[in-house]
């Protein structure tokens, strides 16, 4: 059939592809480039202000991104999976999500890509110093599922999938409410896993991303020549998703799922013609995005790097429709919709040939092809060996054609699949026990799109519930002003600090079976599955998913059992608990001695988040005593999260980290051998 034939033709494209990377002309230079990939959460087709299809011919305010779109590639059918994690574990795997074992996000804190080689890893073999920023969402229950056990030399960043609040930096898991607890790490290696500084509580997570990746291109910039390392920086912003889950209830400021929708109001007035809050804040979470690639990209050129750097903007599905815009595309995130699954990505770098400016890449991606693409297009390394993980890659290298503008060696995406470990269409997970018999380990997640989903050239086919199926584009700006707030926008006091409401509702979807061709129907509004003269396309498309879904693995979850995973996550509560910041449970494998809960705060507004771990406060009980004539200047709660205690005076800061800092400037460390700690 066609749709064989096709796929023949794409396994010759893509050994041809590496064949051609081997004498592609950086290879053969003396430094290799320098790789920054963005990676924009929940960014809509319909969100970015370029003039193309990629966006809203101006609705929206990105000139950073529109300008690189100008000067670089625009992949008009680059694609994704329908939602957050799965999507990350493809990039940094090469795997189909379900190859890697993510079939979907549930239980996503028990996913983990720790039987892989990941993408920096790779590199890292290639010479590359490799940094993470911003959010991870690919496991976290243990160590080795961070990224400074997965082969990134640092992590400043979170671990889940979204923060509860934009500046205050709030895990979405607060342990039956105990909390606030934080979910903003700085880890460097595996020797040093810490909660960010104190002092970044109150600071929009965009902004400490984008500091700190400028710093890091600064530094690779001032590298003496002889043993400079290319760097692989992963920028992965919050931006456009959300602030999720509920507020910590001794917090008092708005948040979460309440007002997600979070941004500066000074950006959030950009879009004063907009009616609605929630117009108003989308827009500036955009322009949020727009200014951290405006301001990293700025440092690239301004270090000198740029004509030996490859950037990148790919989202990791489409906007959610509750509050993002997807169209002309149908539907949104969490659904397999085209809105759900195609996004908009482009890549711009000095290392191109000038007649590639402003063009369209030929033909289909998927965030697999990165995986081979940057390890053996750009870098030289060899990405396909058995020994990155038990299942071959999925990805295929992209970089003959994205410089040479010939056509993809992709023709086919596969979203998702049915198999003896994942019921597409109920959304069970199953682990097989030692006796051959299948436990259910998860019911599914519940986001109303189930189903398996294809396409091959230009046919596409989805089975199962559809999920909403709206095409929602950004509205049009009004021509007079309206103040934010007459809509349940929320002006924090004292601040700059704008929230509001998602107010574009929810849809309905269909179940069936539904085909499209996408070269004439982009919008996904004629159903082809009726007519008896596309019964064979039919066929083959449900052949080819059989035939993939077969391969494909059990869950990537460290803890198959159930009660073994209600354990760990215990255990990460249990140190959570402690330490006042999210990490990985197995850090501190036997419980500390018991400690007295932080106070909640003296007056409205969200607290500080812990001081760092430089010392060994967070896993100490107690009070943390010098002897001799130093009693008086440090003493402070084991509990990190508050200062001062009931045998210490009141000290300044409102945190540990006023402590901590008077006991590493003196040179001196703690001993947690017995409660009361001592200083030695």
């Amino acid at each position: 059939s066609r749709i064989r034939s096709d796929i023949k033709m794409a396994r010759v494209s893509a050994l041809l592809a590496v064949v051609v990377a081997a004498v592609s002309y950086h290879v053969a230079t003396a430094s290799k480039p320098n790789i920054l990939m963005i990676v924009a959460d929940d960014l809509g087709y319909d969100d970015l202000g370029h003039d193309s299809v990629l966006g809203n011919s101006g609705k929206t305010h990105t000139p950073a991104i529109n300008a690189l779109i100008d000067d670089g590639i625009a992949f008009h059918e680059y694609y994704t999976f329908k939602v957050c994690s799965p999507t990350r574990a493809s990039l940094l795997t090469g795997r189909y999500p379900f190859n890697a074992g993510f079939y979907d996000m549930s239980e996503d804190g028990n996913h983990c890509t720790a039987q892989f080689k990941l993408l920096p890893a790779l590199l890292k073999e290639q010479g590359y110093s490799t940094h993470a920023l911003g959010k991870w969402d690919v496991g976290d229950i243990v160590s080795k599922c961070t990224p400074t056990y997965s082969g990134f030399d640092s992590f400043l960043g979170y671990y889940e999938a979204c923060l509860s609040d934009y500046w205050y930096h709030w895990s979405p898991e607060q342990c039956d409410q105990k909390g606030p607890y934080v979910d903003l790490s700085n880890s460097t290696g595996t020797d040093k896993i810490a909660s960010a500084a104190a002092d970044l509580n109150g600071t929009y997570n965009a902004h400490i991303f984008t500091a700190e990746a400028i710093r890091l291109i600064k530094a690779s910039a001032s590298q003496p020549p002889a043993s400079a390392q290319p760097f692989f920086v992963y920028l992965a912003y919050q931006n456009v998703h959300l602030a999720c889950g509920g507020k910590p209830r001794s917090v008092s400021v708005e948040t979460g799922k309440d007002h997600g929708i979070q941004a500066p109001c000074g950006t959030v007035d950009l879009y004063g013609t907009q009616a609605a809050d929630s117009a108003k804040a989308q827009g500036a979470v955009v322009t949020e995005l727009d200014y951290g690639v405006g301001n990293v990209t700025t440092a690239i050129k301004s270090a000198g790097l740029w004509d030996n750097t490859v950037v990148f903007l790919v989202p990791d599905n489409g906007a959610q429709l509750d509050h993002g815009f997807n169209a002309p595309l149908r539907g949104g995130k969490h659904t397999f919709w085209e809105g759900g699954v195609r996004v908009a990505a482009f890549l711009v770098s000095g290392l191109l040939p000038a007649s590639r400016a402003g063009t369209v890449f030929n033909g289909i991606a998927h965030s697999s092809d990165w995986y081979v693409t940057l390890v053996e297009g750009i870098a030289g390394g060899n990405a396909t060996s058995p020994t990155t993980g038990p299942i071959r890659p999925d990805g295929l290298n992209l970089w003959p054609a994205i410089q040479g503008g010939t056509a993809s060696p992709r023709l086919e995406v596969v979203h998702q699949v049915n198999n003896s470990y994942y019921d597409a269409f109920t959304g069970k997970s199953y682990a097989v026990g030692p006796d051959g018999t299948r436990v259910v380990v998860s019911q599914g997640n519940g986001d109303g799109s189930l189903g398996v989903a294809i396409r091959v050239g230009q046919w596409k086919l989805i089975m199962g519930q559809t999920g909403d199926q709206r095409t929602l584009a950004f509205p049009t700006a009004n021509a007079t002003v309206t103040p934010f707030g007459q809509s349940g926008g929320l002006h924090e006091a004292g601040t700059d600090h704008c929230r509001a409401k998602s107010t574009n509702g929810g849809g309905s979807g269909q179940t069936g079976t539904f085909l499209f061709d996408l070269s004439t129907d982009l919008g996904e509004s004629n159903n082809l599955a009726g007519d008896p003269a596309h019964a064979d396309t039919i066929a083959s498309l449900k052949q080819r998913l059989d035939s993939v879904g077969a391969l494909g693995p059990p869950p990537a979850y460290e803890f198959p059992e159930p009660d073994a995973f209600k354990a760990a996550a215990g255990n990460l509560c249990r140190v959570t608990e402690k330490t006042g910041y999210l990490q990985p449970g197995d850090l501190f494998p036997t419980p500390p001695p018991s400690s007295p809960s932080p106070p909640p705060p003296s007056k409205p507004g969200p607290p500080a988040p812990p001081g760092p771990a430089q010392h060994e406060c967070a896993a100490a009980g107690g009070i943390l005593r010098a002897s001799g004539s130093e009693a008086n200047k440090v003493c402070c709660a084991a509990e990190c999260g508050s200062c001062g205690g009931k045998d210490c005076g009141a000290l300044p800061g409102g945190n540990a980290n006023c402590c901590s800092n008077a006991i590493v400037a003196s040179g001196r460390k703690c001993t947690v051998d017995k409660a009361p700690c001592v200083i030695v």
